[in-house]
C-alpha cells in the first residue's frame, strides 16, 4: 500500500485484530441509563458510539431541537447530550465526562476501552481545513432529511436561526430575518455540485491518515475515533459523497460495532 503520514503509520497490514471485533459482554442494568440527544449532533454521537462499543444497553431519547425546558430543567442550560440515571438521581452533561463515567466504572464492563486522544495534528488540521465546506453541505441537508429532532417546523426554524452557513458568523447571522436565513440555506444547497467534488478530494487525503479499517490511530480504539467517527457520520447524509475504500470500511465497521446507523439511506 502507499505510504502515509508518520502519525498514522498506516497501512492495513499494521491493523491488529480490532478491539471491537469481539464486543465485551453485554451490560444490561436493571434500570437503563438514558441518553438525551440530537441525532445530528457529533457530541451526542460520541456518547452513543462509546456506549455501543462498550456493549452497554441504554435508552436513547431524541429531544426536539426547540425543546428548551427539558435540558434546562435537567442541567440548567440547553445542551446535549445529557446522561440521566433515574435509579440513583444522577444527571450529567458534557460528552467526554459521560464517556469517562462509563469507561472508568467497572459496573459498566471492562474499563479503559478507549486509549486517550493522541492529539493528532494532521487530523485536527484536516478538520479545520474542511469546516466551512462541511457546514455548507450538512446544515441544509439536516433540514431536508427526516431527523427526529427536526420533525416539526418550529424545530427546523430554531436550528436555522442559530446555525449560520458560511461565510456568515453568528452575530451577523442572528441579525438576519428568518426568511433570509432560509434562503441562504437554499443557496448553500445549490452549491452542492461544486462542494461535493471538493469534499471527495479532501476525503482521499483523510483516507491516507487512517491507520486501518478499525481505528484511526495505530494502537487500537481511542478517543481519536470517538471524535472523528462522530464528525464524519454527518457526511454520509450527502448524496454523491464518495469515501475511499479504507475510510468507507472504517465508517461501516464502527457503525455496526457501535450500533449507530449511517445516513446513506436518507442522503440528499
Amino acid at each position: 500500500s502507499s505510504s502515509s503520514s508518520s502519525s498514522s503509520s498506516s497501512s492495513s497490514s499494521v491493523c491488529i485484530t480490532a478491539h471491537h471485533a469481539l464486543l465485551p459482554p453485554r451490560v444490561v442494568a436493571p434500570s437503563l441509563p438514558r441518553i438525551l440527544v440530537y441525532d445530528h449532533c457529533p457530541f451526542c454521537v460520541r456518547v452513543r458510539l462509546a456506549l455501543g462499543l462498550k456493549n452497554i444497553k441504554h435508552e436513547v431519547v431524541f429531544l426536539a431541537n426547540d425543546d428548551i425546558d427539558t435540558p434546562v430543567t435537567l442541567v440548567g442550560k440547553k445542551v446535549a447530550p445529557i446522561l440521566e440515571r433515574r435509579d440513583i438521581g444522577l444527571v450529567m452533561k458534557e460528552s467526554l465526562d459521560i464517556i469517562a463515567y462509563f469507561d472508568e466504572n467497572p459496573e459498566w464492563g471492562p474499563t479503559g476501552a478507549f486509549a486517550p486522544s493522541s492529539g493528532r495534528s494532521d487530523i485536527k488540521a484536516w478538520q479545520k481545513e474542511v469546516k466551512d465546506t462541511l457546514r455548507l453541505l450538512h446544515r441544509p441537508r439536516y433540514m431536508k432529511a427526516s431527523l427526529p429532532e427536526f420533525q416539526q417546523q418550529d424545530s427546523r426554524d430554531y436550528f436555522v436561526s442559530g446555525h449560520p452557513v458560511p461565510p456568515f458568523e453568528k452575530p451577523e447571522w442572528k441579525a438576519l430575518p428568518l426568511e433570509r436565513q432560509w434562503a441562504l440555506y437554499d443557496e448553500a444547497m445549490a452549491q452542492s455540485d461544486k462542494l461535493i467534488p471538493e469534499i471527495n478530494s479532501k476525503l482521499k487525503k483523510l483516507d491516507s491518515m487512517i491507520a486501518c479499517e478499525h481505528y484511526a490511530t495505530v494502537g487500537g480504539l481511542s478517543y481519536d475515533d470517538i471524535d472523528l467517527w462522530a464528525r464524519l457520520r454527518s457526511l454520509t447524509i450527502v448524496n454523491g459523497l464518495v469515501m475511499p475504500p479504507k475510510l468507507a470500511t472504517y465508517m461501516k465497521n464502527l457503525s455496526e460495532a457501535g450500533d449507530i446507523p449511517l445516513y446513506h439511506n436518507m442522503a440528499c
